[in-house]
């Protein structure tokens, strides 16, 4: 018969070796009760991860599509608040031009001009609004403001139509600088581009906010009002009969542009409910994959309680019999 023999030393290094196993193994399976994901997901899914890989590659790609969802949710937005109230601004100062009755004095014109030109620098201020630093009306170049400001706009309008005798030759040298393909609005004073930038903002849906300063809805719009604030700088002075009819003519084309900037506002609403249903398309296309991930990853609860309470047992039983050996004398066996 054989006898295998084990040193003192030997022994003490062979029980911290399992005690040390022991407590790793209740380490981790008291992470993963507490967790509810296994720690070894290679072993789980006997090393086949393809599926998994490719549940977090989606939920990647849908994280990202919700970012640019709510960037295109908060653009858009910002767009309508700036529209709705370009339009409320424009409907009442195009009122008062045009419905209520007519100044009789040359001071009570200009205080109306005057009051275009406030409106001008406010329409403006909206348009050039940004939301999260990208500029709402600019374009696909949202890092510029789109529109000079309104001083520049009325100073280059005032050298324009310096020298012309009657309304309709004002309105119509304005309108012409405004509508030009080159060297007037959208030269001088348009800084953005043309078009909206294309944000895929779902697996199949991708939105460009196209509305810019230069749209003919904002255009008209820009260019009703600077055309009543011109009497305030001197234009058609020195015969009011004219003047008035500048006002009254730039008042009717305000209230005439109404239904258009209610056109883009709708437009930019249907943006707006695109935007809405591929965030619900997405967060429901996600709540899945995140269903179907966590199967794949979840350590079963009751097979871990199992678990443990076997490596609590087994460090158990090896504390009592490192205690035992502990007493061991050798004068017991002599």
């Amino acid at each position: 018969m054989t006898v295998q023999s084990i040193g003192d030393q030997a022994r003490a290094f062979a029980m911290q070796s399992a005690s040390s196993r022991i407590k790793t193994t209740l380490a981790t399976l008291t992470a993963e009760l507490s967790s509810g994901e296994v720690a070894d997901l290679g072993a789980r899914l006997g090393g086949n991860t393809q599926n998994l890989a490719g549940i977090e590659a989606r939920l990647t790609m849908l994280a990202q599509f919700k970012s640019n969802a709510s960037e295109a949710a908060a653009h858009a937005k910002g767009m309508q608040d700036a529209l709705t109230a370009i339009r409320s601004a424009t409907e009442d100062l195009g009122q008062g031009l045009y419905i209520e009755p007519a100044p009789t004095t040359d001071g009570l014109m200009a205080a109306r001009s005057a009051g275009a030109a406030s409106t001008l620098q406010a329409v403006i201020g909206q348009l050039n609004g940004s939301v999260g630093q990208r500029f709402l009306f600019s374009g696909m170049a949202s890092d510029t403001p789109p529109l000079a400001p309104a001083d520049t706009i009325l100073s280059e309008l005032t050298t324009l139509v310096s020298g012309l005798a009657t309304a309709e030759d004002v309105a119509q040298a304005v309108s012409d600088w405004f509508d030009a393909p080159a060297d007037g609005f959208a030269d001088a004073a348009y800084r953005g581009s043309t078009g909206g930038q294309p944000m895929p903002i779902g697996e199949d849906t991708i939105i460009a906010l196209a509305t810019t300063a230069l749209s003919p809805a904002i255009r008209d719009s820009l260019k009703g009002l600077a055309t009543a604030a011109l009497i305030d700088r001197g234009i058609l002075a020195s015969d009011s009969q004219e003047g008035q009819k500048l006002l009254q003519g730039a008042g009717k084309a305000l209230l005439d542009n109404s239904p258009a900037l209610v056109a883009e506002m709708a437009r930019i609403g249907y943006a707006q409910q695109v935007i809405a249903s591929a965030q619900t398309e997405g967060d429901a296309a996600t709540a899945t994959l995140q269903t179907a991930r966590n199967t794949l990853r979840e350590a079963d609860p009751l097979a871990t309680s199992v678990a443990i309470s076997d490596a609590e047992t087994k460090l158990q039983t090896l504390y009592s019999v490192i205690g035992r050996l502990s007493q061991l004398k050798l004068a017991d066996y002599i």
